[in-house]
């Protein structure tokens, strides 16, 4: 009887994982249009900051 007990265990453990994992996947939704418009606009924006930065203090350039 111990013996299903375990094998119900170990089997049931990938089970609740995949299941868990299935289910944030189909839970993510893609982004719109506007959404990845402004995405895209504040990374650029976050590189145009990085190359303007003063990097000296650092021993970086400039």
């Amino acid at each position: 009887m111990i013996n299903y007990f375990w094998l119900f265990v170990v089997m049931l453990g990938p089970v609740l994982l995949g299941g868990a994992i299935f289910y944030s996947i189909m839970r993510q939704r893609r982004l719109s249009d506007r959404e990845r418009l402004n995405s895209d606009a504040a990374a650029h924006e976050l590189y145009r900051k990085d190359e303007s930065a003063d990097t000296r203090k650092f021993g970086g350039r400039n």
